[in-house]
Order: structure tokens, then sequence, then C-alpha cells
């Protein structure tokens, strides 16, 4: 069976997700739709990367699109993902990586086009069939599922460990404050900020228009509500914080749990590291050496757990402090649930 993939939005998440399944070899991309009317720049963005460095594929372009390798990929230019001949060219399944509000309204006329698509953010829950964290969820999306939500790279990242807290200790509640890198929206200057999901609409959250180089930026996030989608019994239990930080790549979000049965730090790096080595995805990941955040920069995994802030407090409080490439890492994850779905495909047929 055709292991054939579309991708919607060829920005930072679109451009790492192709890079990461040319490396993996799992599935084939046939068809890119972005409303970049210039293929030969997109060939340029995709080969030279300031942050993952230049790839040593061949890349070339012409007006129907990219050549990697010789091996061509279809470029569209439609402003709405339904308007894309994707059946037309084999594509059974589409991440959808444009993070813009219409398409995921338009992906519900993909219906008998194509088996899935994916979204790359948390959307209103009414939009979505099944929101998804890989690691806790996977196993439960069935064929009916049409629009299945990835989540975000914060709730990629919380998820996976809060599960495990909560499956070994039981969680009463807690905070989490994450630290996230600037994103291209953002301004270099101060002024208004205008939304990528909804064009033409500015955030009334005007600390996001101040000048991102040069501050620290508070602001609400939706990195709980988020996991709550996949991790119903989070809903109340948890306060959550965010900066916007001025760095290019890798978060970071500190994590404080109470939880219901005592602990030890020994107890939780144990258990973190037994999770590591019984792994199907690249989801944990324990560190114990005196990194920085650069140092996690092209992760794969959802959440690199640092043991060396990893502290217990009157037996029942625990703090730990996570890192993630929240462009790599997450994409890589986009990348192992496509690759999942086409393999329950080929199980399935069996």
């Amino acid at each position: 069976m055709a292991r054939i993939l579309g991708i919607n939005g060829f920005g930072r998440i679109g451009k790492a997700i192709l890079r990461i399944a040319l490396e993996k070899k799992e599935f084939d991309v046939a068809v890119i739709n972005d409303i970049n009317p210039d293929n030969h720049n997109l060939a340029y963005l995709l080969k030279y990367d300031s942050l993952y460095g230049a790839l040593k594929d061949d890349i070339k372009a012409d007006q129907k699109g990219l050549f990697i390798n010789g091996k061509r990929i279809l470029v569209y230019h439609e402003k709405s993902i339904e308007k894309v001949p994707w059946e037309r060219h084999g594509v059974s399944r589409i991440i959808d990586a444009s993070g813009v509000h219409e398409n995921v309204v338009k992906a519900r006329e993909l219906k008998g086009k194509v088996k899935q698509v994916i979204l790359t953010h948390s959307p209103a829950e009414h939009l979505v069939d099944r929101f998804v964290i890989m690691g806790i969820n996977q196993d439960e999306i069935t064929a009916k599922d049409l629009i299945i939500s990835n989540s975000i790279c914060d709730a990629n990242a919380l998820g996976p460990v809060l599960n495990v807290l909560h499956r070994e200790y039981g969680v009463e509640y807690g905070a989490v404050t994450t630290l996230h890198p600037w994103l291209q929206y953002q301004n270099l200057l101060d002024g208004p900020m205008m939304s990528f999901a909804y064009p033409g609409h500015v955030y009334s959250h005007y600390v996001l228009g101040r000048a991102s180089p040069m501050s620290l930026l508070p602001k609400p996030t939706t990195t709980v509500s988020a996991t709550s989608r996949v991790l119903k019994w989070l809903d109340g239990k948890f306060f959550c914080f965010s900066y916007r930080v001025p760095t290019a790549c890798v978060s970071s979000s500190d994590i404080t749990v109470k939880l219901r049965k005592k602990a030890t730090v020994e107890g939780i790096k144990k258990l973190f590291r037994g999770e590591e080595k019984r792994q199907k995805f690249k989801v944990f990941h324990n560190n114990t050496e005196p990194l920085v955040s650069i140092d996690f920069k092209g992760s794969e995994y959802s959440c690199i757990i640092d043991q060396r802030w990893t502290h217990v407090y009157d037996e029942n409080h625990v703090k730990i402090i996570l890192w993630y490439d929240n462009e790599w890492g997450y994409s890589a994850k986009c990348v192992e649930l496509a690759a999942y779905l086409f393999d329950k495909d080929a199980k399935d047929k069996k």
C-alpha cells in the first residue's frame, strides 16, 4: 500500500517535517501546498536553514514544484486546503502545518478524498475528531477520525510526564511555567501583533507586539488546556503561565506537582529512566549533563527531563524541569504519528 503524504503549509514546521521525512524514509511526500508563489524561494529555504544547517540533498525547483535528489514534489499555491487535488496524486494523508483556522474548517471537505488530516496545533474541540499526544493515546485513533490534532509542542512535553506521574503516584494539582522561543509572527520592533491563524486579526494581548529580541514577554498559554484534551483528569487542576524568550529554538517547562503518594528524588529518576528504556516512540529522554538550551537543538524527543534539577520536598511535592526543541522535536512527532498511521493501514489490511 502506497505511503504518500501531503504537506499543507511550508513554513518552519512544514519544512522541518519534510527534512525529517527525507531522513527517515518512512513515507513519500508527493505534494506541498503553500501560499508563497516562488518555488525557487521554497527550494532555497528548504536547502539552507539558519538553525539546522544546509541539506546535503540536491534540491532544485521549477514552475511546477521541487526536485529533491531528482524526485519531483508537486507544489500548489492555494489559499485553502480543500482546493488542492491531493487525491489525484495518491496522497492519503495530509499534515496541515499552515496554522490557519480556515484550513481546519475546510479540511472537513476532504472526507472521502484522503484518510486523515493531521493538524500541527490544537484548535476548538468541535473541529477535531481526535486529539493525540504520542506516547499517551495514539492507539485510540480509528478509521473514522478524519481530523486529528497532534496537539502543540508544550503539551507533547508536559502530557507524557504528567501521565506517568499520575499513573504511579496520583496527581492532585500543580503549576507549569513554559519558556518558549520567539515565533515567526512576532515583531522585531514594537507594533501591533498580527495573527497567523486568523489573517487580518490583531491580538488584544498587547505584550506580544513588543520587540521579541529585547525582552521576556509574559503571556497566557494554552499548554494545560491543550494537554487536558488528551488527559481529561487534568482539567481544572493545573495553573499555567508562559514567557516568550529572546532565543531562536528550544523550549523549557518548569513543573511543580502535588502527588497523592509519597515520592523520593531517586524514585522519580528511576521511574523516568525506565520509561525511556521501554518506550516505542521518542518521547522521554533523561539528561544529567550540565547543558544549556542550545545543546538540545535538533532533539527528536518530546521531553528531555533534566534530572539535575529534579527535586522532592515534603515527600509529596515534586519539581521537574523539561527541555524540548519546539520546532524539530514537535515536527518529529508529526512524522512519527504519520508513520504510525501508515503502519496501522498495513496491520489492518492483514
